[in-house]
């Protein structure tokens, strides 16, 4: 009696016994945790955005003086915004883990900042962004300032949770500015006015904001007889406009080893407006034939890349009705689109083109061409001419034919060339009063090692592929500029890391739905919808007025109304047919969408809940088994 007594007893503290463990482990783990592992965190972001990444440190390693990074924060202004607060723990646990990477040359310095203090003077002198607390005035703070042992100086005046996805690109960038001073040159030779145009009101590009936060940005003429001597990198933007100068020019510039960064097109849609009709470009393509054919390369002007699997859906027209459906040359760039062997490319995530041509070996090239961004093998080449007109989605859907190919979008061009000019220029005129044109001062180079990215789109580059109407990136068609002139210039750290802030994750399951459903019923829609047209046609034929004899007029009215109730009744049937073709075009994809609502919604939960009433019922079950021993026990004592 007495073992039963003390077993209900058990069983009856057992619960409270629990809880006392279960706080008691709690306040270990979290000791051990605090003794053991300062300093120590795990994440869990699909793309690892908080570890510090191979190429920062890489760049920590090769710091040559001592760095010191000072974290300018108001307590008040972090406690005030919420939004901070995630923020300001992501900030302290990266410098944390950057200044021991550091290894004792990175010192990490916070600095409290309360207003009217003389740590907001500092502040003040550092011109980091201050931000009001109270309708006083007083302002709080929370920014980065870096200084070195040669008085340089970064800052990165506000820390904005909004890049909190790029974070670690931020500080690695600072750290990068503060470990070489030396700003890399980009010379661009520009012939889509990305820098502005004052005639126009054109405003300069996105891009270039995004180049001059890491180089020295400035424009180089299309006819230049030579690219500046300074020149890290060089940048061509639709040389449809490049004189024969100006490409001897880049011919000589990449002959003598130094990198190029080139983007051509065969419908370039953000070309300048032709100032006669404004709803047409200036310069609709370029290919740079000459030079590309002695890179060993080649972009055919009169074919543009459509691709049934990367399309960007858009709104079309189909008879009367809007339908939405795949534009085939406008692309989705994405996945396996990407060449995750080269640095530019390989932390991608989504990039947009529109209208792009695809870049081509030539046959007995001594050159080596690495893909970086290449279509599926669901495209195929459309005719220039065509793309042009804007035609209906669904008249390139009838005209797609897969070529089970990949086309390059993109490729990076290294090896030896001969020049595309092997015949001097024409020696300079002499100037009107009869002096003598300077002699060149150079030796022309007839062969070289050539280090160029070829892009055959240049719309990548408008601001509508590369931002939001928010000013925050809507793509890594920037990144990829930037990841591309990084590696010509001989620099990795920051490309380990471009490209982390942005995920494409795609219903790919829904999208093959969608394409299969497409091929079954779009040649049945089109079918109707002309046969709807014609009925149509017919109809207004009949209605216009015609002239008869009086003998003829009685009967032909009649025949006439005949017709038309005809057409009139095959049109409703036509225009039924062609709802239940559209209703079936998304009957597979609704389906699927359902079941995935489901699945989310209703099924874990219920899993769960049935799990835990699963639970609760083999306890039950224990306890009663349990019951029922003690009760036996009692009755054998």
């Amino acid at each position: 009696m007495a073992n039963a007594n003390t077993a209900k007893g058990f069983r009856t503290a057992a619960p409270w016994i629990a809880g006392v463990l279960a706080v008691i482990l709690f306040l270990a783990i979290n000791i051990i945790t605090g003794l053991r592992l300062d300093g120590t965190r795990f994440d869990l972001t699909e793309h690892r955005l908080y570890t510090l990444s191979d190429g920062t440190r890489d760049l920590i390693a090769s710091l040559k003086e001592p760095v010191t990074i000072t974290l300018y924060r108001s307590q008040g202004l972090i406690d005030a915004v919420p939004a901070l607060q995630p923020q300001a723990a992501e900030v302290a646990e990266l410098l944390r883990s950057i200044q021991q990477a550091g290894n004792g040359k990175i010192t990490i310095r916070t600095v409290e900042v309360t207003p009217f203090s003389p740590e907001e003077d500092e502040a003040l002198t550092y011109k980091l962004a201050g931000f009001n607390l109270a309708t006083t005035g007083e302002k709080g703070y929370f920014g980065l300032v870096g200084t070195n042992t040669v008085d340089s100086s970064e800052t990165i005046p506000f820390l904005d949770p909004s890049r909190e996805a790029f974070l670690q690109y931020d500080l690695t960038r600072f750290l990068s500015r503060l470990a070489d001073p030396d700003e890399i040159k980009v010379s661009v030779m520009d012939g889509l006015s990305m820098f502005g145009q004052t005639t126009t009101g054109r405003p300069p590009w996105a891009i270039l904001d995004n180049l001059a936060q890491d180089y020295a940005v400035a424009p180089v003429p299309t006819d230049a007889p030579a690219i500046p001597a300074d020149t890290d990198v060089l940048i061509v933007t639709h040389p449809a406009t490049v004189s024969e100068t100006g490409q001897r020019a880049i011919d000589q510039y990449v002959l003598s080893g130094k990198p190029a960064l080139v983007f051509l097109d065969p419908d370039a849609e953000h070309s300048p407006p032709n100032m006669q009709n404004p709803n047409i470009p200036q310069n609709p393509s370029s290919s740079l034939d000459t030079l590309m054919h002695a890179w060993g390369v080649n972009m055919d002007p009169t074919k543009v890349v459509g691709d049934n699997d990367m399309a960007i859906q858009t709104v079309g027209v189909a008879g009367q009705q809007r339908v939405v459906a795949n534009y085939l040359p406008w692309l989705r760039v994405d996945g396996a689109a990407f060449n995750p062997e080269e640095p530019v490319t390989a932390k991608l995530n989504i990039m947009r083109m529109s209208s792009a041509g695809s870049i081509t070996p030539v046959a007995g090239a001594t050159t080596t061409m690495t893909p970086l961004l290449q279509s599926t093998t669901n495209s195929m080449l459309f005719d220039t001419d065509v793309v042009v007109q804007r035609p209906n989605p669904n008249y390139l859907l009838g005209l797609f034919h897969a070529s089970g190919q990949r086309q390059v979008l993109a490729a990076h061009v290294t090896g030896p060339v001969q020049t595309a000019f092997p015949t001097p220029p024409a020696p300079p005129a002499a100037s009107a009063d009869g002096t003598p044109a300077p002699a060149a001062t150079q030796p022309l180079l007839k062969n070289g090692t050539i280090n160029v990215i070829v892009v055959a789109d240049t719309d990548m580059l408008a601001d509508d592929h590369t931002v939001g109407k928010d000013g925050r990136p809507s793509s890594n068609n920037s990144d990829f500029v930037l990841n591309a002139v990084e590696e010509l210039a001989g620099g990795n750290a920051l490309v380990s890391l471009r490209g982390g802030g942005l995920a494409s994750r795609p219903f790919t399951r829904i999208m093959a739905l969608q394409a299969d459903a497409e091929s079954t019923y779009r040649a049945t829609e089109q079918k109707l919808t002309q046969e709807l047209a014609d009925v149509q046609q017919k109809l207004l034929d009949l209605q216009q007025p015609t002239q008869f004899t009086r003998d003829q007029d009685a009967a032909t009215v009649a025949q006439q109304q005949t017709a038309q109730a005809e057409f009139n009744t095959r049109m409703v049937d036509l225009r039924r047919q062609l709802y239940d073709v559209r209703l079936a075009l998304r009957s597979d994809i609704e389906t699927l969408e359902f079941k995935l609502r489901l699945f989310n919604i209703a099924l874990m939960p219920a899993l769960v809940i049935l799990g835990a009433l699963l639970l609760a019922l083999w306890r039950r079950m224990r306890m009663r088994r349990g019951f029922r021993a003690s009760k036996q026990a009692e009755v054998r004592s």
